[in-house]
């Protein structure tokens, strides 16, 4: 996934975290779509994203009632469909979440304003400045005598099974988050933890690393806050687990 499509002049509009595109496809709505999105709508955000040169805007309200001839789709979509605007998207959208959470200076709490050059906040201030940054977070396909560990999360989308995965911890390497998070989680040992694969994941501004993992010892013991249940399952005989676009669903099947 690129961001070659994001050329300069190329118009990236989000609400509520969805892409507004041009009905029946993928492409992005373009600069057209704002004059009737601006009738109903206050834009929240709008700058360059550097060093590609496209624009993104963020407006405010649900991601509902399109403009005519428009719709909004949610980026894993275009991930899923291996659009050659998913990478562009990605970005914007990342750009978007962080520049929402970082108007303020956190050396001074003075007001941030957009870096003359850099893609980054400048503080009016002090003069410090904020480079955007992204929340490692691991997940793992952890297999035994042919089947694979899933989990149902007691937080993020109760009714799917998915792979166990965390957040990477200060003073700690992927592999040993993966042992932790698994040991954490289900009460399982696991070893011989190989890297797969990653993405970027905009929601809001994780890098997912993928790893696979052997069980090594224990059965399983669920941590009640992060898991209402989890088991193994032949791949062949799978629950409902997360759709095209993630890096959960190429795992889960072994396409990394």
């Amino acid at each position: 996934m690129t961001v070659a499509m994001g050329a300069a002049g190329s118009h990236y509009i989000f609400c509520d975290g969805q892409l507004l595109v041009r009905a029946g496809g993928l492409e992005p709505a373009g600069e057209e779509a704002l004059p009737e999105l601006r009738k109903t709508r206050e834009i929240l955000d709008s700058f360059t994203v550097r060093p590609q040169g496209f624009l993104a805007t963020g407006v405010f309200g649900a991601a509902e009632d399109p403009p005519p001839g428009f719709a909004w789709v949610r980026v894993r979509v275009l991930i899923g469909a291996e659009s050659p605007w998913a990478g562009a998207a990605c970005r914007a959208l990342g750009m978007l979440n962080w520049r929402a959470t970082h108007r303020f200076c956190g050396v001074c709490g003075g007001p941030m304003e957009e870096h003359p050059v850099e893609m980054a906040g400048k503080c009016a201030a002090c003069g410090h400045v904020e480079y955007p940054a992204i929340s490692p977070a691991v997940i793992v396909r952890v297999e035994k005598e042919g089947k694979i560990l899933l989990g149902r999360h007691v937080q993020r989308i109760p009714d799917l099974y998915t792979c166990l995965a965390g957040y990477v911890e200060v003073g700690e390497s992927a592999e040993e988050c993966v042992r932790r998070e698994v040991r954490e989680e289900a009460g399982i040992e696991v070893s011989g933890v190989r890297y797969a694969g990653s993405q970027h994941w905009p929601y809001p501004n994780q890098l997912m690393l993928a790893f696979v993992a052997q069980w090594k010892s224990g059965d399983i013991r669920l941590q009640p806050e992060e898991l209402s249940d989890a088991q193994w399952f032949d791949p062949s005989d799978l629950p409902n687990i997360p759709p095209e676009g993630s890096v959960a669903y190429r795992l889960i099947h072994g396409l990394i």
